[in-house]
């Protein structure tokens, strides 16, 4: 299932980007996502820098059939390797998300590009549940929790770099 969400933010994309590589940052928007315990690494490699977050959620949103097969929590590991800068501020990400315990990945690229009024983040991924039977009402439940993700971010960002 293809996933596209975009955002307008108020900072540059330096900005940004800066605030997504902090700690804080990285813990508010676990906080704000309500698992029962979360963990925060960065690391810059070169160039990169590196943002995982693991995250165990409750399951009471899935499918039936799918709570029989992972239980009443599941922890998603989410990878945003942040390449430098481009000539014009912008920074891309590759996102990749998994699923312990079941085959549900999302992968795709997160972009910060400079706008007229500051920057537009833009997401593009797959979904992809391969479980046979369910997969696709896997990644229709799964979906709003993906969207959801984005706008809380972008929220977050937004009220980090609102003028005050």
């Amino acid at each position: 299932m293809r996933i596209t969400e975009d955002a307008e933010l108020p900072g540059t994309p330096d900005e940004i980007f800066a605030m997504r590589a902090t700690q804080e940052f990285q813990d508010e928007k676990c906080a704000r996502s309500s698992p029962a315990e979360h963990s925060v690494d960065i690391r810059t490699q070169g160039d990169r820098t590196l943002v995982t977050t693991v995250r165990e959620m409750a399951t009471d949103g899935l499918p039936d059939a799918v709570r029989s097969m992972i239980g009443t929590h599941l922890r998603i590991h989410e990878t945003q390797d942040w390449g430098p800068p481009a000539g014009d501020g912008s920074r891309t990400a590759r996102i990749d998300l998994r699923v312990d315990g079941a085959p549900v990945t999302l992968r795709g690229t997160l972009q910060v590009v400079p706008s007229p009024n500051g920057s537009h983040q833009i997401l593009e991924a797959d979904l992809r549940a391969a479980i046979p039977f369910v997969g696709g009402k896997v990644e229709k439940a799964a979906a709003p929790a993906i969207s959801h993700g984005f706008d809380l971010e972008a929220q977050i960002l937004s009220e980090w770099l609102a003028p005050r």
